[in-house]
């Protein structure tokens, strides 16, 4: 079975919507749950193109804060699931999302990702930290897809799994 739950969280309500599975899957598993969030200085929307130009000690004051508020968020979520009984670490990382989740992996690991579940166009453009995992990931990954209401009516029940 797996040996951990890995859990990328990037600190949006979609993201949470894959905390239900994987606790259920570390409960029947007994497998600790392991949750990370990556952060990537390019990406950064609330400094946007002006943000950096404050020099050095405030541009790494701005990844500090950053860091800080991602450990806070992820200590919230591990204290309402250890709440429930369950196993859980935490870790931020900063970098290149898939690169750095890429690290993370472990032998027996299972990620649990939502996903929008975007195809056609907007797929094209916006590109999908869940589909890039899934092509260069070593580990098998639990896709979680969150439906709008509109869409829940015409689909499944909303979960993937794809094996590495």
């Amino acid at each position: 079975m797996y040996k951990r739950i890995v859990v990328p969280l990037d600190g949006s309500d979609l993201a949470r919507h894959a905390l239900t599975d994987a606790a259920e899957i570390a409960r029947l598993s007994h497998a600790p749950i392991h949750l990370v969030r990556v952060i990537d200085l390019t990406q950064l929307d609330r400094y946007g193109l002006y943000g950096f130009g404050g020099g050095g000690a405030a541009f790494q004051s701005l990844v500090d804060e950053e860091v800080e508020a991602a450990a806070a968020d992820l200590e919230k979520i591990a204290t309402d699931l250890r709440n429930q009984g369950l196993m859980v670490t935490t870790e931020v990382r900063r970098g290149g999302v898939v690169f750095e989740l890429q690290q993370v992996a472990q032998p027996d690991d299972l990620y649990v990702i939502a996903s929008h579940g975007r195809g056609g166009i907007s797929r094209w453009f916006l590109g999908s930290v869940a589909e890039e995992l899934v092509r260069r990931s070593v580990v098998p990954i639990l896709i979680v897809r969150v439906l709008t209401p509109n869409a829940a009516a015409t689909a499944g029940n909303g979960v993937a799994a794809v094996h590495a």
